[in-house]
């Protein structure tokens, strides 16, 4: 008996002469007649004619170049009956072939296997006939510059050139592979069982076999010697393969998947190209492997194939039907689940649930949403509405301070509802380390299942047969977890059916990583606010239009601007993660689709050139706030009214006293003659006294002390108000997307004021213009408003920013001794600490809100009101909001450039509530909508109790005459409520968010549990 040290070498040795055989898998038996090549940065979705062909060079590519290479071949006699393959031997990095005008498979070189990528020779006829004919066009990418994502990394490829190479004609080895596939698996199967277990020893001693009967050089022995050799290796193993499992060992299900992100380090457009080379090869697995099954995540995916592929949509829609392709994802993008609004988060399940039903009669029971940056605390009532009930993930396994506790759990939302999550993986290989790494579930008393999702994604083209042929050797065997391949909605079944005591999960799937991706790339997280805001007011508008007119609620005009919307939600291009191209491609598609959306709704309100102007409340309560309106004259008439010339020297008016009625409308005449009436104001040096506080600035323009006159308090705590903190933003790793908690020791205040002026200062408001300069390449210009009318004290700002790995907050260090910061999410809010007492405190240093975050005590609290801003801290007695980062990577042209946002901090007396808070914070994000003419301003309804929103009144997906209302309860108290629809209707029913289900209700005793969000369907 050797030595443990020496049958470790000869271990050793056979693993070394599977990686030499594998080089000999196939064997060139003929070469494509290769007849020219045609090359494009155009991402081509059909085969170029040949009119188009050059002669073939001896290097082709360039940076984005596609290279069609286009041929043909014959099969001679001697290969009839042969099972034929098609083998690039050049270089590339992505590639397809196209086999008699059909897509047909994946060829990718991302990630490398020994001499060759992962999807390297592909079968392209099971049964080749004699004299059979083969038209081939194969296209390869030379990829694209990409420069990095690590801080100071540079990831660009040395040459984009590539050497032209045949397309070689193969057969395989079967012998030789199946002997590769068993040696592998035992070995694997050794690596990972401890050193003393009786198992491991045994596969020693089988190896130790298989090594008297194998010869190490093929070339030193006879053909027939070496064959004899592999065919006694193998009834050698066999053996021991043949080990099955007891019936209670712990189960792994098992599914193909190629997570595939819709842009990031490229564009959209290399994106449907990508899924095209994926999805087709998955077919082809599905061909050779009944057992295959492979699971496909966003619906637009399988959109942009059906538009640009439809033979092969066709075809996946065929394994659908079988049960074998899954399409199984429930929302339309891979969607980042901070940022998306309320709406549109519903609306991805929406669109999602909506394709798969029209197009694969299929309705997904599954979120799958492997990789995104946190999930909000409202999805599972929104998974609930859209007949979704499994969530299953992978992300937050990713944490950097607190592992997760749980495997499979229930998460329960923000209402109450709960969702089975179960945490899966991704990019695995089925090999013995992935089943034996992953079948260690934490607590294992609950259940002894875990779904392993393999495959390579983004490109790299998914499972391979190597993936297949490793992962049948280990369904049974003795040493791993059973396993065998099942749809993620059969594995979630069984998982639901087995559970034993499951914990519950109630909050927030907070991500302790990536957490600057709330900041990174202001325009974008700007443009996508604006968007949405643009298409709440059109939908309302459309509804409105439908309503008077008796008519259907159309949203064809909508649909595409909504499509836009969806799309750029996805989770690398929202958070500002992807590379230069794609923020451009992004920032040029919303800014058209919000001009678009606005010009629409004003064709539909639009009621002539008559000297007067409406203006439309598109919140569903009533307002009675200073409105800022364009100057169409001095005043209003009616009104209070000041004029005022914005940072971008836009002439507004600033007006009180339009009181606009919920979700309707009042028009309004202007005049010529300028408003007299006194100004509440006092400034008198550094000190302004306003009707509600005095406010004390310090040299450098901070608010070193704001006293509220009506209780008499100081609310400056620590640093003056609106101190700006810039600190030095380089992370360990990924240079947009982490934020390091050690960066807020790297914070300075910092900006010194350069000049300060009252440029406007009436009976409606005082208007103070600021000027910083924070650094040789970072200026900021404000204007500071207060309000004659309200406690808030906005700050109208624009950042010109040139710096590199730099973080910019803005600070409000407040007198509140408040156990807690609570912060608006998707239809509801959440209050997390504002102490750093826990490790699982320290790690959310930095967290998500969306119109407001609010500190309060019992008899007093102040909010931070935002337009686009989504990343903010709390310490304490003390509120940061994020206001810019300057990552230089992916995107090396960072977010340069000149930036608008606006905040806003309104104290108030009592306790945080929806008057107090939440009403203030849609209005500040909704401005009216101002339209020329007399337009209809009758309310569309009314809703008696605060805490209730209407976050969307929308035309029906499928389109009638009808409306969508979605309402929610905003406080998070149980509310009963009025709904009073103020127009003729003929009723109204409760649907699920599918816009299914209906229910009859009472709309005038309409009963909201906390957090609720009701979807009501009105005829008219």
């Amino acid at each position: 008996m050797l030595p443990e040290k020496n049958i470790l070498r000869t271990i050793r040795k056979q693993k070394r002469l599977a990686e030499v055989l594998d080089s000999r898998l196939f064997t060139t038996v003929g070469k494509v007649n290769i007849r020219g090549v045609y090359q494009t940065t155009e991402a081509l979705h059909s085969i170029p004619d040949d009119s188009f062909l050059s002669p073939l060079p001896e290097k082709w590519g360039g940076a984005g170049v596609y290279a069609w290479f286009k041929g043909d071949y014959t099969v001679p006699e001697e290969l009839d009956g042969k099972v034929l393959y098609a083998y690039p031997r050049g270089s590339y990095y992505e590639g397809t072939l196209w086999v008699n005008g059909a897509i047909t498979t994946n060829y990718a070189t991302k990630i490398k296997i020994g001499c060759h990528g992962n999807h390297y020779s592909k079968r392209f006829t099971g049964c080749a006939k004699a004299g059979e004919h083969f038209e081939f066009a194969l296209e390869l990418y030379a990829y694209h510059i990409v420069p990095g994502t690590q801080p100071y990394s540079c990831e660009i490829l040395p040459t984009y050139f590539y050497d032209t190479a045949d397309l070689d004609i193969c057969v395989r080895d079967d012998e030789l592979m199946h002997f590769i596939y068993d040696i592998r698996t035992l070995i694997g199967l050794h690596e990972i069982l401890p050193e003393n277990s009786y198992e491991r020893c045994e596969i020693e001693n089988t190896l130790y076999d298989v090594h008297l009967k194998l010869f190490y050089d093929p070339d030193a022995c006879t053909e027939a010697e070496f064959r004899a050799g592999i065919r006694a290796a193998r009834e050698i193993m066999a053996g021991y393969l043949s080990r099955k499992n007891a019936p209670n060992a712990p189960y792994i299900g098992l599914t193909g998947h190629s997570h595939m992100d819709t842009a990031w380090l490229w564009p959209v457009s290399e994106t449907i190209k990508k899924c095209a080379r994926t999805y087709s090869h998955q077919l082809q697995l599905m061909e050779e492997y009944p057992e295959y099954r492979f699971i496909q995540a966003a619906s637009c995916h399988s959109d942009m194939i059906r538009r640009n592929y439809p033979e092969l949509f066709e075809r996946i829609r065929r394994r659908v039907a079988e049960g074998r392709y899954e399409p199984n994802g429930g929302a339309w993008v891979e969607c980042d689940c901070n940022l998306t609004g309320a709406e549109y988060l519903v609306r991805q399940f929406v669109w999602g649930q909506r394709f798969n039903r029209k197009y694969f009669n299929y309705t997904s029971d599954c979120f799958w949403l492997p990789d995104t940056f946190g999930y909000a605390w409202s999805i599972p009532q929104i998974m609930h509405g859209c007949d979704i009930k499994y969530f299953l993930t992978s992300k937050i396994d990713a944490n950097d301070t607190n592992r997760f506790p749980y495997t499979s759990f229930w998460w329960q939302g923000l209402d109450g509802t709960r969702v089975l999550t179960h945490f899966t993986t991704m990019g695995s290989t089925p090999d013995p380390w992935t089943f034996e790494y992953f079948s260690n579930c934490k607590e294992r008393r609950v259940s002894p299942m875990r779904l392993i999702s393999y495959g390579q994604g983004d490109g790299g083209g998914g499972p391979t047969v190597d993936d297949v042929e490793g992962a049948l050797r280990l369904a049974d065997l003795a040493g791993v977890p059973r396993s065998s391949h099942i749809s993620a909605s059969e594995f979630m079944n069984k998982l639901e059916e087995s559970l034993v005591h499951p914990s519950v999960h109630a909050g927030e799937l907070y991500l302790e990583t990536h957490r600057a991706t709330l900041t990174s790339m202001h325009e974008i997280k700007r443009n996508n606010r604006m968007l949405e805001m643009a298409l709440h007011d059109l939908e309302l508008a459309a509804v409105r239009s439908a309503v008077k007119n008796g008519s259907q609620a159309d949203n064809s005009a909508i649909h595409p601007l909504t499509e836009t919307l969806l799309l750029h939600q996805f989770h690398d291009i929202l958070p500002g993660t992807s590379i230069h191209c794609v923020h451009d491609e992004t920032r040029a598609a919303i800014t058209s689709a919000i001009e678009t959306a606005r010009a629409t709704e004003q064709q539909i309100l639009s009621a002539g050139s008559s000297s007067a102007f409406t203006l439309m409340n598109t919140t569903s309560f009533d307002r009675a706030e200073t409105l800022h309106i364009p100057a169409k004259g001095a005043s209003v008439e009616g009104c209070i009214a000041q004029a005022f010339t914005t940072l971008d020297g836009e002439n507004m008016l600033a007006v009180h006293g339009l009181d606009l009625p919920a979700l309707g409308g009042r028009t309004i005449e202007y005049s010529s003659v300028p408003c007299s009436a006194d100004s509440p104001f006092t400034v008198e040096g550094n000190v302004v006294t306003t009707p509600f506080a005095r406010v004390t600035f310090d040299d450098n323009g901070g608010i070193a002390s704001l006293i509220d006159l009506s209780l008499g308090r100081e609310l400056v705590g620590g640093l003056p108000f609106n101190t700006f903190l810039l600190g030095e933003d380089i992370p360990e790793v990924y240079d947009n997307w982490d934020l390091d908690l050690d960066h807020e020791e790297k914070f300075r205040p910092a900006g010194k004021l350069i000049s300060r002026e009252i440029v406007s200062c009436g009976a409606v408001e005082l208007r103070m213009r600021c000027a910083w300069k924070l650094s040789d390449n970072l200026s900021i210009r404000q204007d500071i408003v207060f309000d004659a009318f309200s406690p808030m004290i906005t700050f109208d700002t624009e950042i010109d920013w040139s710096e590199a790995h730099r973080f910019l907050k803005t600070a409000f260090e407040t007198s509140l001794t408040a156990d807690g910061m609570r912060s608006e999410i998707q239809f509801g809010n959440i209050r997390r600490s504002n102490h750093r007492s826990t490790n699982l405190e320290k790690a959310r240093f930095e967290v998500c809100n969306h119109k407001y975050s609010d500190m309060s005590e019992s008899t007093c609290g102040i909010a931070i009101l935002n337009d686009c801003k989504y990343g903010i801290s709390s310490n304490e007695g003390g509120m940061y909001l994020s206001l810019h980062k300057g990552g230089m990577l992916p995107d090396p042209k960072g977010d340069w450039g000149v930036h608008r946002c606006r905040y806003a901090i309104l104290p108030h007396a009592g306790a945080f509530s929806a008057e107090n808070v939440i009403r203030p914070a849609y209005a500040f994000n909704y401005a009216p909508v101002v339209v020329q003419g007399k337009a209809c301003t009758e309310s569309l309804l009314h809703i008696d109790k605060a805490n209730i929103i209407a976050e969307t009144i929308k035309p029906c997906e499928d389109v009638q005459r009808a409306y969508i209302l979605r309402l929610y309860e905003a406080e998070g108290g149980w509310t009963k409520a009025n709904i009073a629809i103020s127009h003729p209707y003929t009723s109204a029913k409760s649907v699920n968010m599918l816009e299914e289900n209906e229910a009859d209700i009472d709309l005038s005793a309409l009963a909201f549990r906390p957090f609720e969000i009701k979807t009501i369907k009105v005829y008219y």
